[in-house]
């Protein structure tokens, strides 16, 4: 290691202590291994920190690395003496010790998030509404109330991480947070594991839930209901719910964003005289109105007949193509109800002869 330890801080060769102390302790807990699991390079980096801090926060150090870039004979990236580390230590205790803990504590302790499929078809992502949920997971064992252990028999701390479920380790001058073999990281030990979970204290269930779908739900979205995941360690909340979104293919609509987009087959008549058109929507008919002389390609645009936004008060349209087919195509292929269409080809030609 030759780097310059000045430039290992981030710091001026004109450095304070203060401002040495407040630039080591950013870094270690950047670089800490506890928040780089597996990664040697970090490791490593917090080595060079830890060492840098030793030398630049000890005054008679610093000066002889100063002056020179040894300490004592010694070349100052040789590595750490392990003497005068209790400012280091210190340092490692506020930032890595009980905060690092109850952190650990609360991740290990709260329940986990449970991710479901819902398939919806336009209508219904447009209409919004209740609907049923099936969730696999897992719930609290009845029979031990969720604490692991046969009714009657004791559960008790584990002495070996003090109900952590995580033990530290001291690997020279730093120190590192594994999870506790003996306990298996749960913060407790079961004398006698309930008969009904094994000493998990939850079991594997499924259940049928009834959830609020907001109307204007996109494919893809993720609707969160929190605290209906698995339940936590006692004491601790449930985890969340994860609704996943899924369009259905509609044979009519397609979606883009708020619009939504179809087809609409007319006979040449109605497209050269004009008609008023019953056209189906994501909510019901409605009559459109066919200009005289409408080519084929034409797109009409039904205002305020797309999706609702979420949030906020904007709408999305409808936009509808015109494809003009013969009148025979249109009878055997129509899917629009046709009474609406015939008064209106009857009127326009009955208009022709007055």
């Amino acid at each position: 290691m030759n780097a310059d330890l000045y430039q290992v801080l981030g710091v001026r060769r004109d450095a304070d202590g203060a401002t040495i102390k407040a630039a080591y302790r950013k870094l270690a807990l950047r670089y800490h291994p506890d928040q780089n699991p597996d990664d040697a390079g970090a490791e490593e980096r917090f080595k060079e920190l830890a060492h840098a801090y030793e030398v630049l926060s000890d005054p008679a150090k610093r000066a002889a690395y100063d002056r020179s870039g040894r300490i004592g004979g010694v070349n100052a990236m040789g590595g750490p003496s392990f003497e005068g580390l209790s400012d280091i230590f210190e340092i490692f205790n506020s930032v890595f010790g009980s905060v690092g803990r109850a952190q650990a504590q609360a991740r290990a302790r709260r329940g986990a998030d449970v991710r479901v499929r819902l398939e919806l078809s336009l209508e219904e992502a447009h209409a919004g509404g209740r609907r049923a949920v099936r969730v696999p997971r897992r719930r609290r064992c009845a029979r031990c109330e969720g604490k692991g252990g046969e009714p009657g028999t004791r559960v008790r701390t584990c002495e070996s991480c003090e109900g952590s479920g995580q033990v530290r380790s001291q690997q020279g001058f730093f120190s590192l947070m594994r999870e506790c073999k003996r306990c298996q990281g749960r913060g407790r030990v079961v004398e006698t594991p309930c008969r009904v979970c094994g000493g998990e204290g939850t079991i594997q269930s499924a259940e049928t839930l009834e959830m609020v779908v907001p109307a204007g739900v996109d494919q893809g979205q993720t609707l969160r209901w929190e605290g209906k995941g698995e339940p936590g360690e006692p004491g601790a909340r449930a985890g969340d719910l994860l609704v996943e979104v899924h369009l259905r293919p509609h044979p009519v609509f397609t979606r883009d964003g708020l619009d939504v987009h179809r087809d609409l087959e007319v006979t040449y008549t109605q497209a050269s005289l004009g008609a008023k058109i019953d056209v189906a929507t994501l909510e019901g008919e409605v009559v459109m109105k066919l200009p005289p002389g409408t080519q084929e390609g034409r797109i009409l645009r039904l205002r305020g007949k797309g999706f609702a936004a979420r949030q906020g008060d904007a709408r999305g349209d409808m936009y509808v193509r015109v494809r003009v087919v013969s009148p025979e195509a249109r009878a055997d292929g129509g899917g629009e109800r046709r009474g609406g269409l015939r008064q209106g080809i009857l009127g326009k030609v009955r208009d022709l002869f007055r």
